[in-house]
């Protein structure tokens, strides 16, 4: 295995010795909370701090949350995140994680390539993919899309992590920028395994510069992206699952939703987490619910709307604009909705902490569907109506509310939309989106 290791990291400085990019590596730094109207929103756990940039050169960016020594809603929960941006024909160098990590490419198309024991496993993922990568395996990703930048969101499991909610990376390719593991121990313990000079080991471990993400060489780009990179994979790795080419679980004129689970792709259900994708029209709402099975991770993709969440003795934990590139996490059974703003559509992805079907329970809204896995889509649980107050008896709900129940039934049925709603309605009768 020692052997195989230094393959692939001589195969990583070979392919980068051609790149003539200098490379402009900065400090890790901690950007903090972004200032919000109010003092406990800007110390709100919902709305995650900037992304801390951890990798940058000329060749693409990562960024981490939480940032390194933070603690917080994340670390809390072994939640690590990754936001990876490479640029057309870059590669990041061969590497493994002390975590479990699901990938979901948001724009572009790549090759990841991971070695498993004799065996070098190659998958091509475009737009829409979901991944998953176990801990410890050797990887790389290449930007195989020669006009786009690729950007990866990924979720790691931090709970076996040695730092508690912070995962880290072992580069097995590498030298003086990114270190390797290779380092880490005596030239002449690493010559004594390769059966090569000390001054050879030196060699080796002081040509690479540049950083963990490079520019390839032409001849390195076709050998990466092509079949003969595949020429030993095993026949058994999975297949990705693409998110945007599965049929909403729900569609309304004002959006849809859609939830990728481990019965639908075993690799999550091995991860147990789960992806998910919602598009809302100009001033829809996602209607207020809440989620009994799983805490929800959310990268904003695209415009901008306000979220809300509920506090559990009823008073206001967030409620906030917010636009693309915030990141908002919602914990296991707190209230929240989703507001699209009336400039556009408002669109989100995600990962949440549960590979199984989450059955979010809403407050309002008509019964309109229950569709059945037999046709091969999921479906939300509404205990036979959309809105759980519908669940129970009006003699229940009027002494809840301590309303007359016809008053009470006036306003409880009077939503004639499911999941995906309309926009607020104004004083004066007109509808209207939160901004």
């Amino acid at each position: 295995m020692a052997r195989k290791s230094l393959i692939l990291c001589a195969l990583a400085l070979l392919i980068v010795s051609s790149s003539a990019s200098e490379h402009d590596r900065h400090e890790r730094h901690d950007r903090g909370d972004e200032e919000g109207d109010h003092h406990k929103q800007a110390t709100s756990p919902f709305v995650l701090k900037e992304p801390v940039q951890v990798v940058s050169t000329e060749a693409g960016d990562i960024q981490v949350l939480p940032g390194p020594k933070e603690l917080g809603a994340l670390a809390e929960n072994h939640i690590g995140l990754s936001i990876i941006t490479i640029e057309p024909k870059g590669l990041l160098l061969p590497q493994y994680l002390d975590a479990s990590c699901v990938l979901y490419v948001h724009k572009g198309r790549m090759t990841l390539g991971w070695a498993e024991q004799d065996y070098l496993n190659r998958q091509d993922l475009e737009t829409g993919d979901i991944y998953a990568l176990p801990g410890g395996f050797v990887f790389y990703v290449l930007n195989t899309d020669e006009g786009q930048r690729l950007r990866l969101y990924g979720m790691c499991d931090t709970s076996e992590s040695l730092d508690a909610g912070h995962f880290q990376s072992f580069f097995v390719g590498g030298g003086v920028d990114p270190r390797t593991i290779l380092s880490g121990f005596r030239k002449e313990a690493v010559a004594a395994a390769l059966k090569v000079a000390p001054e050879d080991v030196s060699e080796i471990l002081g040509s690479q510069t540049e950083g963990p993400i490079v520019y390839t060489s032409r001849a390195g780009y076709d050998f990466l992206k092509g079949d003969s990179a595949a020429s030993n994979a095993r026949g058994d790795a999975p297949k990705p699952f693409n998110l945007l080419k599965k049929a909403p679980d729900f569609k309304n004129e004002n959006g849809w939703t859609i939830a990728v689970h481990g019965a639908e792709f075993s690799p999550l259900k091995e991860a147990d987490v789960g992806v998910f994708a919602v598009s809302l029209k100009p001033g829809a709402m996602l209607a207020p619910h809440w989620n009994p099975r799983a805490a929800e991770v959310a990268f904003i993709t695209k415009g901008n709307g306000r979220i809300q969440v509920s506090y559990p003795n009823g008073t206001n934990a967030l409620d906030k604009e917010l636009d693309e590139s915030k990141v908002v996490f919602v914990p296991r059974y707190f209230p929240m909705c989703q507001i699209a703003s009336r400039n556009g559509d408002f669109e989100f992805v995600g990962f949440s902490t549960s590979s199984r079907r989450n059955r979010p329970q809403f407050l309002a809204g008509l019964i309109v569907f229950h569709v059945v896995l037999g046709l091969k889509r999921s479906f939300l649980s509404f205990a036979g109506s959309n809105s759980v107050f519908k669940a129970f008896s009006k003699d229940i709900m009027s002494k809840t509310f301590n309303v007359d129940a016809k008053r009470l039934e006036a306003v409880l049925d009077n939503q004639r939309d499911a999941v995906i709603l309309p926009g607020f309605i104004e004083e004066d009768g007109k509808r209207s989106s939160a901004m």
